[in-house]
């Protein structure tokens, strides 16, 4: 608890959020930024902590909440990090049973890509809803769609495609 002056809470919570877009993960790494850099300090006197109002408008975070995530991605372990490059390749979001049924296929890079979503989703990397798996922001699909080497890019969209075609004329007939 901050036990700070109301009218300072709220332009401390109003940087925050506008600094953040309100995403928590990235919330906290700011307020942990801003202690270590002394704008939020702890006073013994007082038994309080205090802000430096002026010091938060020149903070100097150039991230933005999906720089943050992306920044986040070298420490994912490497089945998370294969599920995401396949994830990467079907676009911005794709529908949960496709995901399924690629884990059915001989695609070895598309093994146990289900068992690796709630991680995902636990780091804020991807959302899960209505049977859709989404990134949580075009940019972090875009960043691990082009981190994929473009021969090995171009080999999991056509193992990806010949699959579900395969797939889908033999349920078609």
């Amino acid at each position: 608890e901050l036990k700070l002056p109301k009218r300072l809470v709220v332009e401390l919570g109003d940087v925050v959020h506008k600094r953040t877009s309100g995403h928590i993960l990235f919330a906290v790494e700011l307020l942990n930024s801003m202690v270590r850099d002394s704008t939020i300090y702890f006073s013994m006197n007082r038994r309080q902590f205090h802000c430096r109002i002026d010091r938060l408008y020149s903070l100097k975070t150039d991230e933005t909440v999906a720089t943050f995530i992306i920044s986040t991605l070298s420490t994912l372990n490497p089945d998370a990090l294969k599920a995401l490059r396949i994830l990467s390749c079907c676009g911005f979001h794709t529908d949960l049973a496709v995901l399924n049924l690629l884990e059915e296929s001989n695609i070895s890079s598309c093994h146990g890509i289900c068992d690796c979503l709630q991680y995902l989703v636990d780091v804020g990397i991807i959302d899960i809803a209505g049977g859709l798996v989404a990134f949580t922001h075009d940019l972090i699909q875009q960043h691990v769609y082009e981190s994929i080497d473009l021969t090995q890019r171009r080999e999991l969209h056509f193992n990806i495609a010949l699959f579900l075609g395969l797939k889908t004329s033999m349920n078609s007939t």
